[in-house]
This record gives C-alpha cells, structure tokens and sequence, in this order.
C-alpha cells in the first residue's frame, strides 16, 4: 500500500509512455528507455512505489547534468567461464543490470556452471528484485547485490555515515507458484519511502531513521537530512556492510569514503557497484522434483495454523505479485506530490503527465 494519503489513479501506458518521452529528451535512446521504464513502472506495479517512478526527477537530473552516460556502451572487461566483471561505462542502473543478469544466464547456460557477474561503472539500479527474477525463468535461483548511491547509515556505534542500505535480492522458481523472492535493504525502511514520504508531507514511523541530531524523528524531511536505521540493530549494520563489500570489491566500484551523493553531486560518475549470480538447479537436483518440493515448501507455508485476525499467510513477494495484477487492471495510485514533480520534471521538455492522463481519461 502507497505511503500517499493523497493519489491518483494512472494507467499503466500512460505512466509509462510519459517516463519514455522524458528519457527521449534527454538523449537516451527509445529501446533503451523501455527498458528502463518498464524496470520502473514494475516496481510501482509491485506496490514498491520507493524505486518506481518517484526516482525519475533525479535520474533525469544527471542525465541533462551528464553525470549519468545515457548512451553507454556496455562490456566485458574481464571474464571465465563461470564469471564476468562488466563496466558499465556510467549507464542506467537498470540498463546495466539488465545486461549484466543477461550475461551471468548465458554464460550459465553455455558452460552448464553457476555464475556470478561483477558490475563497475553503474548507477542506482531501483528493485533488486527485478534482476534476481530473471533467472526464474530459465529455472534458475538469482542473486542481485548492490552497493547504495548515498551513505546514509552509520557502522555500528559510529556517528557518521559511511554505508548505504545497500539492497539485495535472491529469486527461487517454484513451479506452479509464483516466485519466491526476497527483496529488502538493510535499512528498517528503504530510503526511498522516506522520500515518497517527504514528497507527500506524511509522517513516517519512528523506528525508520534519526535525525541530523540523532535522535528518532517522524519527520521525512529531517530523516533526509540524518542517518537511517539498520534492521535488527547491529546485525543489519553488519549485513549492509557485508552487501556493500560484495557489490563493489570483486570490481573496483566505489565503497564508503569513495562514495558520492546521488542527489546533491551531479558532475561526478557515482561507480556503483553490483553484484548478479544464478545457480541453474539442474546442476544440484532434477528440476522437475525441484519444482514439487518448492511447491510443497510454499503450501506448507501457507497452511500453517494462523495467528488471530490474520487472514493469510503470505511468501516472500507474494504480496507484490497480487498489487501488480490489481494495479495493471486498476491503474497505479501515484501521490499528487509525485506526480507534481513529474509534472514539473516534463515541462522543462515540454510534457505533462496531467495532460496525459485527462487525455486518456
């Protein structure tokens, strides 16, 4: 559910025929923006509205400012078998990461091996689940990694930032069923819905950030300016450590100190890091057997016995997987501060998402 109190109802097309338009104008070729607003929109799609299209504004922010390559070109610096480092030549997260999962399949197919791709020279990626999703398909269980574009958690008993919640994601196939997948940051909440939150004047729980002070505010716009908090304390500290190691030292991306502000620094590359992997069940189990006891595992869960008032039990991504299928029938709520900035973002090139949408109505 949308943190917006306030939203309005797009249609899927729309949304995404306006985020393409903008990406056009700022010289990012048309395949290319297709692909990357379909990375977007699914996110909104999936009720994970923190990495959809709320990142546009600043996504097209250094792309004009050319802090961002919207024609990169894309490639193999070095590689095995069963490994690749890509160098993203300062692209599109998403691209870039579309291209390296791509990379990690293949190879994972040709050489009958597991296979893990190191990604350098990237940007902000959005949702690690889209990339570890990939693999599912070809009955496969992915990994997505990724180093954030901004430090904005402190280590463990330390009072500067020097790590960022660093997401990752690891998709299962299941067979009949929808993919299990987990997606999370290391953070108790993704920066991305203190953002959303910020936009749309809305309070945010007070276990999710502190303040510049470092005390726990319910204010978005002072969380912005502080630190937010690992999950489980000490544990998440040392899990988004772990997450940011893996994305960036297996191929040269930046790491703490290295690290430049995605929002405030628009004239230097950020050289975020990733880190993709898939494990072809074949190689471990009949797929076919795999297959049932994934299925078995998920009715398992969801046949436990449940605690009061709870209606069901859901999977990992399970709950994303209904909000996609409601929402591409429905429309995608999207908060009237997000969709002022959007409005603001496309008359710089002469487009309105409003317009688009009373022209659709």
């Amino acid at each position: 559910m949308s943190i917006a109190e306030e939203t309005r109802t797009i249609p899927e097309k729309v949304l995404k025929t306006f985020c393409i338009n903008v990406l056009e104008k700022v010289g990012v070729p048309t395949s290319d923006a297709v692909e990357i607003v379909d990375n977007l929109v699914e996110a909104d799609l999936r009720g994970v509205e923190s990495h959809g299209v709320v990142r546009m504004p600043i996504y097209v922010q250094r792309l004009a400012a050319k802090a961002t390559n919207p024609r990169p070109t894309i490639k193999i610096v070095r590689e095995t078998p069963s490994s690749a480092v890509v160098d993203g030549d300062n692209g599109m997260g998403q691209l870039v990461s579309i291209r390296a999962m791509q990379i990690a399949i293949d190879k994972a197919k040709a050489n009958q091996t597991c296979c893990f791709v190191s990604v350098r020279n990237s940007n902000h990626f959005g949702a690690a689940a889209e990339y570890a999703k990939m693999a599912c398909a070809h009955d496969m269980i992915g990994f997505a990694f990724t180093i954030g574009g901004i430090n904005h958690m402190v280590p463990w008993g330390g009072a500067e930032a020097m790590l960022g919640n660093n997401p990752f994601a690891v998709a299962l196939p299941a067979g009949a069923e929808t993919p299990v997948v987990l997606d999370m940051a290391c953070s108790v909440a993704a920066r991305g819905k203190i953002i959303v939150a910020a936009k749309e004047g809305v309070p945010i729980p007070a276990d999710w950030a502190v303040g510049p002070d470092g005390q726990p505010t319910t204010d978005a716009v002072e969380a912005l300016k502080g630190f937010v908090q690992p999950v489980g304390g000490p544990k998440g500290y040392a899990l988004t450590l772990i997450i940011g190691l893996l994305s960036s030292m297996l191929s040269g991306a930046h790491f703490g100190s290295e690290v430049t502000h995605m929002y405030d620094d628009l004239e230097r590359p950020q050289n975020i890091g990733h880190l993709f992997g898939v494990l072809p069940i074949a190689l471990f189990e009949d797929v076919a057997t795999f297959h049932r006891r994934m299925e078995k595992a998920v009715a398992d869960i969801r046949g436990v016995r449940r605690a009061p008032s709870v209606e069901r039990v859901y999977l990992p991504g399970e709950r994303e997987e209904i909000s996609a299928e409601r929402l591409r029938r429905d429309g995608i709520p999207i908060g009237l501060g997000v969709l002022a900035e959007l409005d603001e973002m496309g008359s710089a090139y002469g487009l309105s998402l409003s317009a688009q949408i009373g022209s659709a109505a």
